[in-house]
Order: C-alpha cells, then structure tokens, then sequence
C-alpha cells in the first residue's frame, strides 16, 4: 500500500495556477474565514499624522481588551486591529466614538472579502439628547426628523421617567 501511495505521489503535479505563490505586502495578516469577525478597521480623524506607537499604546490602554490586541498600520491615518477575543472586539465597537488626542477615531467591522483600505470610515455615530422637548413632540417621526437633519438616524431611545 506505501509503495502504491509512493507512485502515486510522484506523479501528481500542480498547475500553473496552483504553483504561483501569494505575496503579502506590509506584513499584512490574512484574514481567515473563521476568524474575520476578529478584525476591526480603524481611522483616525485628524489633520495631523500622530505617531504609530503612540497610537498603539493610547487604543489599547483605552480599550483594555481582556485577552489583548494587535494593531498595525495600514496607510495614513488608517490601522487593522486584531483582538484575540470576540468579546473584546464588541465592547471595542459598541463604545464608539473613541477619541486619541482630542480627535476622534472611527472603527468598522470588516467582511472577509473586504479592503480594510475600502472601508468607508467617514461617519461616526453620536447619541443626541434633546431636551425640553414637548410630550406631544416625543415620537419616532421627531426623532427620525431630527436625526436625518444632523445626520444619519439610527435609533431612539426613550427613557422611561
């Protein structure tokens, strides 16, 4: 049986395609089908480029992930965090906006088949309070209304009182 897998194996070639080999420029992780929820695409809003390190250090201590994170940089103003925890990377999303020297940094889940360079990362959400606003006025259609006018709407939250 060993000899016949042998002549087997010598015979098997692969094709042009299979051959080539794949370059990953940057030192660029791949992102894994499996892990791609992982991942989050970040940038910063600011006119001036901070350095990398000094980045590094201020999202992690500010994130303080459970099981850590790395962070490389992806072009100007734009970085890919990898956490090592789906709980990490949700807490991560669900405090936006962060802010790193008094400008704001905005961060995006990224699909599998996605540029991490591609991701639109020009909004960032904002909760808005508004107040003394009449009873009769507290509605989804106000909230809606004047939520589209700052922006994009999302969602109202009504606070029992």
């Amino acid at each position: 049986m060993e000899a016949f897998c042998h002549k087997l194996g010598r015979n098997l070639r692969l094709t042009k395609t299979e051959g080539e080999g794949v370059v990953i420029l940057n030192g660029l992780w791949v992102i894994d089908t499996e892990f791609h929820n992982l991942f989050l695409v970040g940038r910063l809003l600011s006119s001036n480029q901070p350095k990398f390190d000094a980045l590094v250090s201020s999202i992690t201590s500010m994130l303080n992930p459970v099981k850590g994170l790395e962070m490389r940089s992806l072009a100007e103003w734009h970085f890919l965090i990898r956490f090592h925890h789906i709980i990490d990377r949700n807490r991560a999303l669900e405090g936006c906006p962060w802010s790193f020297e008094k400008n704001t940094i905005t961060l995006s889940g990224i699909g599998v088949h996605d540029n991490p360079q591609h991701v639109d990362l020009n909004w960032c959400d904002f909760s808005v309070h508004v107040h003394d606003l009449p009873l009769s006025k507290m509605n989804l259609g106000i909230a809606t209304l004047i939520g589209n006018k700052l922006g994009r709407y999302r969602e109202m939250d009504m606070e029992e009182s």
